[in-house]
């Protein structure tokens, strides 16, 4: 008979449990539309196409079904309802997208630093010359040489992230922060708006990978772009060997350098560079 195939469950003599009789039609009613429901080639059509067009998904090139995490949520899945297209399946696949977009979206919001060239700028003497000037001949000059940095910078291509008082910090993602921190000295040696004071600035450059926080850079490598500039002389453009790992050497004027400073590597090799124009 029909009823056989449902399994109805028994007790040990042989007869219905508890409770089956009449009011088991309702129920086996609810379960054959259930699972004609979950079979539904129509309603598993429309989960599908949400999961494939959903942000992330598969049509979008950004879900990745390769990643170790989702491939075994989806065998777990696959075990637990089966390899049949139905709705249980497609939701539990539209539940492992979803999950997987929002990775991927975090994924893309935390991507490995590439690597910059960090530019430490710093004005020698300038404290000393400070100590006896008022606030306006200060400001005036700090205006003067921030604007100047600021523009030279931006022109070979790249950024203040701050400045600090009488030194700036700048970033470059490609090999002209040679060219631009020579260029900035000269200019801001240039400047002649406060008396009795002639700005010259000293320059450390250091490639690396800092973190970028809040339009800040951090990490190692920016202490190791300070160490570097602290070392190098009024005038001079200090780099460490990393700059060439972006720069071609055979562009510049390139003379090693003793280095030794805390918190930067001891076989770190530093060199006073000048490009060849």
């Amino acid at each position: 008979m029909a009823d056989d195939a449902l399994d109805v469950p028994r007790n040990g003599s042989g007869a219905p449990a508890a409770g089956d009789g009449a009011g088991d039609k309702p129920r086996r009613s609810v379960a054959r539309a259930a699972h004609a429901a979950n079979h539904s080639k129509t309603v598993t059509g429309l989960v599908r196409a949400a999961r494939e067009n959903m942000p992330g998904g598969p049509k979008k090139d950004l879900f990745r079904p390769d990643a170790e995490s989702t491939e075994r949520l989806s065998n777990l899945i696959d075990r637990i309802v089966g390899d049949e297209p139905t709705v249980t399946r497609e939701l539990g696949n539209l539940a492992t997208a979803t999950w997987q977009a929002l990775i991927s979206r975090r994924d893309r919001d935390y991507l490995p630093p590439k690597p910059i060239t960090i530019m430490f700028t710093d004005l020698v003497s300038f404290s000393t010359w400070a100590l006896h000037r008022d606030d306006d001949d200060i400001v005036r000059l700090l205006h003067a040489v921030n604007k100047t940095t600021k523009d030279l910078v931006e022109r070979h291509g790249g950024v203040i992230v701050k400045t600090m008082g009488d030194g700036a910090l700048a970033a470059f993602d490609g090999d002209t922060a040679i060219e631009a921190a020579a260029q900035v000295i000269e200019a801001v040696g240039a400047i002649e708006v406060a008396e009795g004071y002639r700005p010259t600035l000293r320059i450390g450059l250091h490639t690396g990978t800092p973190r970028q926080i809040k339009g800040d850079l951090i990490g190692v490598d920016v202490n190791i772009a300070a160490r570097v500039a602290e070392a190098a002389n009024g005038g001079e453009v200090l780099a460490s060997e990393t700059v060439f790992s972006v720069a071609e050497k055979d562009r510049y004027q390139v003379r090693p350098r003793r280095f030794k400073a805390k918190g930067a590597p001891q076989k770190l090799q530093v060199f006073s560079v000048r490009p060849l124009y």
